[in-house]
């Protein structure tokens, strides 16, 4: 979802357009979030702490990015009533 974009001004099937993509993004950046955490952490047990220990720190921000994101656009679905 671009920056520009008001939600109170889009259309109800671009709101719901907004809501699917921005679920698509938080579940699929959250899954490689996961599996970034399970090999930092499998990384650090077997080789000691390195760089690649914290890579998930510097990607923390974006997935709390996305989840405001999905909110955003879920709380707008529901003020419509598009969504239960």
């Amino acid at each position: 979802m671009k920056r520009s974009e008001n939600l109170s001004e889009l259309s109800n099937e671009q709101v719901l357009k907004n809501l699917k993509i921005a679920r698509t993004v938080l579940i699929s950046f959250s899954v490689i979030f996961f599996i970034m955490i399970i090999t930092c952490v499998y990384i650090s047990i077997t080789q000691g702490f390195g760089v690649f220990t914290f890579l998930p720190l510097a990607f923390l921000p974006v997935l709390i990015a996305n989840i405001m994101s999905h909110g955003k656009v879920k709380e707008e679905a529901k003020s419509r009533n598009l969504i239960k």
